[in-house]
């Protein structure tokens, strides 16, 4: 009973802590979904060249947010009708790992060269994940969805609110309140599933283990363990700077250190879970396994440029 007793404090605690960011997203999504006129989203985020994914990576990087934020700004992005599956999921790669409070923070507390590291390695990697889904969105949007979904004609009834009456007429745009709705409708089981399990995580491994775990090391384990450690695990913004401070001075490598980093803040379950609701289960599982190709040649390439 008393583990159950920690396991519904540690949900309740993180709720209390993840909700507002959760809400911010999910309003975000909604104003997005809802006042950004086809024009203007077209010309950010329509089309299939470069200046797409160079927009949602720029918004991604600007906006703030944990994982947790990311997804239902996504959802409504996705819900404009307007941005490719490829630009989606840039989006989602880089909105949790910059952001100017976490970007400063990491300057503050781990100095110019891991700073520089993040946000290099962040915008490369947010550019190559959405050109590969761009490449082949053909395979992909077949299992996501995209193209036969637009905004204000994804439910039965259209957006005047009847079944057929006025079925032949244009689809208008939803209402704010239709467009949150269908952003928390969509996401919010995922991220309570995800939630349950992060509370489970953080009740059942001890503080320190992390630390103890990953140990002094910048060999092959050590970013094998920094990835296998750092994904699952749920971090909100800005708690990841000061854990991969507290591995650097046990003595983990730079490169794991970044590695550690990098798969913390950038996903964890809730955002795996919520991300085939968004963008699908191929596009998700090559998400998964990008994500650990991404942050462990991140560290690699780190560890070689600045190994002290």
């Amino acid at each position: 009973m008393s583990i159950v007793y920690s396991v519904i404090v540690t949900l309740v605690r993180l709720l209390l802590e993840v909700l507002p960011f959760f809400a911010v997203g999910a309003v975000t999504g909604a104003l997005v979904q809802t006042y950004m006129s086809p024009r203007i989203g077209e010309r950010l985020f329509g089309g299939s060249g470069l200046r797409p994914l160079l927009a949602a990576v720029t918004a991604g990087a600007v906006l703030p947010g944990c994982a947790c934020t990311t997804m239902p700004m996504a959802r409504g992005l996705r819900g404009t009708g307007v941005a490719r599956l490829g630009t989606v999921a840039a989006f989602i790669l880089v909105s949790p790992l910059l952001s100017p409070i976490t970007v400063a923070l990491t300057w503050g507390v781990l100095g110019w060269q891991m700073t520089v590291a993040r946000v290099v390695a962040s915008l490369v990697g947010a550019l190559i994940l959405g050109a590969i889904v761009i490449r082949f969105d053909s395979w992909f949007d077949a299992d996501a969805g995209f193209g036969t979904e637009r905004a204000g004609s994804d439910d039965d009834e259209d957006s005047c609110g009847c079944s057929g009456s006025c079925a032949s007429e244009s689809p208008q745009k939803p209402t704010f309140r239709r467009s949150l709705w269908e952003v928390v409708r969509d996401t919010s089981p995922y991220f309570l599933l995800g939630m349950l399990i992060a509370a489970l995580l953080v009740t059942l491994v001890p503080e320190d283990a992390v630390p103890r775990l990953l140990g002094s090391s910048s060999g092959v384990w050590a970013y094998a363990l920094a990835v296998v450690v750092g994904i699952p695990l749920y971090v909100c913004e800005g708690e990841e700077v000061p854990l991969t401070l507290a591995l650097l001075a046990v003595g983990l490598g730079t490169g794991p250190a970044l590695t550690f980093m990098l798969g913390s803040i950038g996903t964890c379950i809730p955002t795996v879970l919520m991300a085939q609701k968004v963008i699908g289960k191929r596009t998700t599982v090559f998400y998964i396994i990008f994500w650990f190709v991404f942050v462990v040649v991140s560290g690699l390439l780190f560890q070689i440029m600045y190994p002290g």
